[in-house]
């Protein structure tokens, strides 16, 4: 039992440690960070698969799925990009880690919040598995 609660907190730890760092990547404006970070703390699962997002409209009623077919790296520094555009100023709200699961709170100073929800390997070194982000003001 004692051994078991040791790894959770050590798998807590290491999701937490790399959430702040997946922060403090937003915060740097350049492309190659942005790629070390992701060879670093991505699954290889997770930098292959294809990027998807869903852009939903200020009304809230159409919501529009646009997919974009690619395993490059260059790519997913793209998110980067726009994630430092949003959120490159911002200080952590709150990190709140569940099971294999953590979820960090962004404010900007412009006044935008993001929860962005990691999903981490459940085995070591637990990398980041998969990621989802709600923006809102």
């Amino acid at each position: 039992m004692i051994s078991n609660l040791s790894a959770q907190d050590s798998r807590t730890k290491v999701m937490e440690k790399r959430a702040r760092e997946f922060h403090r990547a937003i915060g740097l404006g350049d492309k190659e960070q942005w790629k070390k970070f992701i060879m670093e703390n991505y699954s290889q699962a997770l930098i292959d698969k294809p990027m998807k997002s869903v852009v939903q409209t200020a009304d809230q009623k159409t919501t529009s799925p646009a997919t974009k077919k690619t395993e490059n790296i260059d790519d997913k520094t793209g998110m980067f990009q726009r994630l430092h555009q949003d959120f490159g100023d911002s200080k952590i709200l709150s990190l709140k880690p569940k099971d294999e699961n953590l979820e960090m709170i962004l404010e900007g100073t412009a006044g935008l919040t993001g929860t962005f929800n990691l999903k981490f390997d459940k085995k070591q070194p637990y990398l980041i598995d998969g990621i989802g982000i709600e923006v809102g003001r």
